[in-house]
């Protein structure tokens, strides 16, 4: 009976504890149903929005798309409108950007009493010369009888730095320049450092070192200009930089400018007794006041437009959809020089040159004639006998391109000039039409990025010269000396191949 009594009450203990196994069992199941039951009702809640949503995407087309996108703009301009304000360290910010019409990148005051703009020119030029060297000396600087030379350069980087300060009538400009021929590195310089009022009424007042108002296409930027570099006859009678005071006045039709300062560069305007060569005055370019002193030196340019703006006859392209335009102007210039030290030939000058440019929107033109008289201190010997103590100089450009497609533009030029050096070369250095110029010139420019980003230009033209170029040789041009055996007028022409990148920044 006890055996019996403990079988039953282990049997009973047993079926307690697998009906607890199950009666867990069935919870878990059933939370794990009621979890699915769960999920499921979101799935469907889901899907049903999701049918809604598109069914008025049907219904509503774009619309919605739109409307996010437009909201979406409108947080982005807040957005930069608030940051524009805290571009500056200062409490009231600062205005800052890329400005395409003055082409650089600016800074400025919110009141509109500052602004600073900071842009760029970079060229870097390849370029080939062949010249005849037979039986003479080859130019200074270059390799020994070196009838042929070639290779790359940066021929100019420029940095500008112009602005207004106080109010938009205070304009000032700075320009650091770094072109070739470095001594230790050393090649840095000044062009432009200036500042101009606007005194209204189109009078403005200008003072610092700046180019004189005379020739036109020296006037016009090296970054503006239709061929990789200006013409040699222009750079013959250029004034370029000088120091002192300029007053212009201008309206729709007619601008007048009038220089006063210290002296104009002058080339080709020094003789050299005997020793057949011609030398150039250097000017008052970045000088102090008591270097290449002159006793007065004066500028004039007048220019009447017949048609189009002012703004278009800083440039010597005309691209498609320019609007026509032409401009005539003359312009003299006079100097009296204080004579000293390698420039003692020269003593006074006074000169005048005329140009025309016609732009088609497409098609350009340009023309210059120059005349300059040149008065020495004291006669000098010429070829058969005598003594003169005159140079009457002259010369003449004349170029053209036009665009064949939106961003390629052949271009032509043709320059003659006579500097009146040769009746000073006497004896041994009597030989040649050294004191001529003939050049033509062919080339064509192309704007990779088209002409809707004239930022990038590459510039490429071959140019020959009929006589030898000795006073008009200009290396920054890279037209070197021609040389030839004594008393014999031979040349086998002068050939130069120049290839530029130029970018403005």
């Amino acid at each position: 009976m006890h055996r019996s009594t403990s079988h039953y009450t282990a049997l009973c203990a047993t079926a307690l504890s697998l009906t607890s196994v199950v009666l867990a069992a069935a919870d878990d199941t059933n939370a794990a149903l009621s979890q699915i039951a769960e999920l499921k009702a979101q799935n469907d809640a889901l899907f049903a929005k999701v049918a809604r949503l598109e069914e008025h995407a049907v219904e509503d087309g774009d619309w919605l798309t739109e409307q996010r996108a437009s909201e979406i703009r409108s947080i982005v301009q807040d957005v930069l409108a608030d940051s524009s304000s805290r571009t500056s360290l200062q409490s009231a910010g600062a205005t800052a950007g890329w400005n395409k019409d003055q082409g650089g990148f600016f800074l400025a005051s919110p009141s509109g009493d500052f602004k600073l703009v900071i842009k760029g020119q970079l060229q870097l030029r390849w370029a080939y010369n062949q010249r005849d060297t037979e039986g003479g000396a080859p130019a200074a600087g270059t390799n020994t009888a070196a009838t042929d030379n070639w290779g790359f350069e940066t021929r100019r980087l420029k940095l500008t730095f112009a602005g207004f300060i106080i109010d938009p009538s205070w304009m000032f400009e700075v320009q650091p320049v770094y072109a070739r021929n470095a001594t230790n590195g050393a090649n840095g310089g000044l062009e432009n450092a200036f500042i101009q009022k606007d005194l209204g009424g189109g009078l403005l007042f200008k003072v610092g070192q700046f180019k004189a108002p005379y020739a036109q296409e020296e006037l016009v930027s090296s970054g503006a200009q239709l061929a990789v570099e200006r013409s040699l006859v222009t750079s013959f009678f250029t004034t370029k930089y000088e120091q002192g005071m300029q007053v212009e006045w201008s309206n729709e039709l007619v601008r007048l400018r009038g220089y006063y300062g210290d002296g104009f560069q002058a080339n080709g305007v020094n003789v050299v007794t005997n020793a057949g060569a011609s030398g150039n005055y250097a000017g008052s370019l970045n000088t102090g006041f008591n270097v290449n002193e002159t006793n007065f030196a004066y500028a004039g340019r007048v220019e009447f437009k017949g048609a189009g703006t002012w703004k278009q006859f800083g440039d010597l392209n005309s691209y498609r959809g320019d609007e026509f335009g032409w401009l005539v102007g003359t312009a003299f210039m006079a100097q009296n020089l204080r004579n000293s030290g390698a420039f003692a030939n020269a003593n006074n000058m006074w000169g005048a040159t005329s140009d025309v440019t016609v732009q088609f929107g497409g098609a350009t033109i340009f023309a210059a004639g120059y005349y300059r008289n040149v008065g020495l201190s004291g006669p000098l010997a010429v070829q058969g006998g005598g003594t003169s103590d005159t140079m009457n100089q002259w010369g003449a450009v004349i170029q053209g391109g036009f665009f064949v497609t939106d961003d390629v533009e052949p271009y032509l030029r043709w320059e003659i000039g006579n500097s009146d050096s040769n009746q000073f070369r006497t004896g041994n250095a009597s030989s040649g039409n050294y004191e001529q110029l003939n050049v033509a010139t062919l080339g064509a420019n192309w704007f990779p990025a088209g002409v809707a980003n004239k930022n990038l230009k590459i510039t490429t033209d071959l140019g020959y010269a009929f006589t030898p170029i000795v006073d008009f040789a200009n290396n920054g041009a890279n037209w070197l000396v021609d040389y030839t055996p004594a008393n014999q007028d031979t040349n086998d022409g002068q050939w130069v191949v120049r290839a530029q990148f130029q970018l403005l920044f």
